[in-house]
């Protein structure tokens, strides 16, 4: 802070956005126990919407305190994580439980190549039945994957054997962003399928819009650590004292 008084007031520009990102949240808490009935579908509204002041306070956190950044960024990612899960129960909900979506469903197809993952064309058509159970798990494993690597790399790091922002094949670093990359593109293809199965029976629920700020936040904030990781150990971010270029990258 010694260093960054003279422009302490750019720090406090995403305090202030985060205050009001806070203020709006709770307004709609107000909001949704004002006029949604049914308590389940008000608690999974909430959660889902709470993953915007999670992120923000996570990410101003780790603003502040730049070294802190990969425990916020997992804290963060596992609480998304746990959304995806939540949207497709609020998806459930809203076709009035899973037998009551089965049925409505029932002999339904769909591509396996939608957009943007257009390289899967050669898959056969998905049966909506019978796959939901793997597109769930497909959407599940980016939490648990998440959390036993954070395990193991917090681990290897007390034991100095975990070093961040490092892209050599010798240490760990390389190759868990590399799986976290593919888990977050399996968790998103999973979500898709799912998305593109019910959106035609749903008319009026305005899934379009709901699927895309849930998903815009898995693709922007669950790859972008790995991104500046990998940026910094290639130095491709300048080094500026009195920071280094792994400092720089967690910054």
């Amino acid at each position: 802070f010694s260093v960054l008084k003279d422009e302490l007031w750019l720090f406090l520009i995403p305090a202030g956005l985060a205050a009001i990102l806070l203020a709006v949240f709770l307004e709609e808490v107000g909001f949704f126990l004002r006029h949604i009935p049914s308590s389940r579908r008000r608690r999974l509204c909430l959660w889902i919407l709470g993953m915007y002041p999670v992120f923000a306070l996570t990410s101003l956190i780790a603003l502040y305190v730049p070294r802190s950044s990969s425990l916020c960024n997992f804290i963060a990612s596992l609480y998304h994580s746990i959304t995806l899960l939540k949207f497709m129960g609020l998806i459930t909900d809203f076709f009035g439980g899973k037998a009551r979506m089965l049925a409505a469903l029932s002999g339904q197809h769909v591509s396996p190549d939608p957009f943007p993952c257009c390289c899967c064309c050669c898959l056969p058509m998905v049966t909506i039945t019978r796959s939901r159970g793997w597109m769930l798990a497909a959407v599940l494993q980016l939490s648990v994957i998440r959390s036993i690597l954070f395990f193991v790399t917090l681990v290897l790091w007390t034991d100095e054997q975990y070093d961040y922002g490092d892209v050599n094949s010798v240490n760990p670093n390389l190759y868990v962003n590399a799986i976290i990359g593919m888990s977050t593109f399996v968790s998103f293809y999973g979500h898709l399928l799912f998305y593109k199965a019910t959106k035609s029976a749903l008319h009026g629920y305005g899934l379009r819009a709901k699927f895309i700020c849930i998903i815009v936040v898995l693709v922007l904030c669950g790859l972008q650590s790995g991104i500046l990781e990998t940026m910094g150990a290639l130095e491709v971010i300048p080094c500026t004292p009195p920071f280094s270029v792994l400092a720089r990258s967690q910054f």
